[in-house]
């Protein structure tokens, strides 16, 4: 890769960064401000954001078609993973195709299926407080496991290691971000005493998830991710 390249990516990356960890941020606080359906509004306003870093990649070669075919199809395999067990509560697999996405077409690509994933699922499952907060849960899980994978502790070779990862990952993680959520919107009825609660019956429903994307990681990780570096090498696709 030539030193323009790698300059390029790494503005991308940097602009990622500035993204989700300052601007996505800072519309939680201000749509805090915004009154009764400031949900909906903080909600689109990640949505947007969550397209800056998958499009800032785009800044220095020109997009194929093919390239937004392919992401649109992962958002709808995430949207479908999630529906297909909408009789089984709590028991979601998304978080594993996300993950697997981010390993598969780098780090703006995970984060921008994870975001939107969980948006358009949500008008199955119901938009709420908590929609814009898993937005970002997911979309940081995809965008992290990019990384997780680019330095082999996510490996498709190694199922129990990704099963593993993905356990900790949503209960460690994902499951905190949702927890504080509640802690959050339910603040006129807690006080400091009684904040670990909600943490402490949230478990019970960060480990089912847990296990959930455990098992997909387990049994799915190694098909999928060669059929998704077939595609990629197939098609001359590079990190989106």
């Amino acid at each position: 890769m030539s030193n323009e390249s790698l300059k390029k990516d790494n503005k991308s990356l940097c602009i990622s960064l500035v993204v989700i960890l300052i601007l996505i941020p800072a519309a939680f606080a201000i749509g805090n401000y915004l009154g009764d359906r400031k949900m909906y509004i903080t909600s689109v306003v990640i949505m947007f954001l969550s397209m800056v870093p998958f499009f800032a990649n785009f800044e220095s070669r020109k997009p194929q078609a093919r390239e937004l075919v392919i992401i649109a199809i992962m958002c709808a395999l995430t949207v479908a993973s999630r529906a297909a067990l909408v009789w089984l509560p709590n028991f979601k697999p998304m978080g594993a195709i996300v993950m697997m996405t981010g390993m598969a077409f780098g780090p703006q690509a995970g984060f921008l299926t994870g975001s939107l994933g969980m948006l358009i699922s949500n008008m199955i499952f119901g938009q709420g407080p908590w929609t814009p907060w898993q937005m970002f849960a997911y979309g940081l899980i995809g965008f992290g496991a990019s990384f997780l994978y680019k330095v082999k502790i996510l490996d498709e070779k190694k199922p129990l290691k990704c099963a593993v990862v993905g356990f900790v990952t949503m209960v460690a993680f994902v499951g905190i971000i949702l927890d504080t959520c509640s802690v959050f919107t339910m603040a006129a009825y807690i006080t400091k005493e009684t904040i670990w609660t909600i943490y402490l019956f949230g478990l019970p429903v960060n480990i089912t998830q847990g296990i959930c994307v455990a098992l997909t990681m387990f049994f799915l990780v190694k098909p999928i991710m060669e059929k998704l570096m077939r595609i990629k090498i197939k098609y001359g696709v590079l990190e989106i």
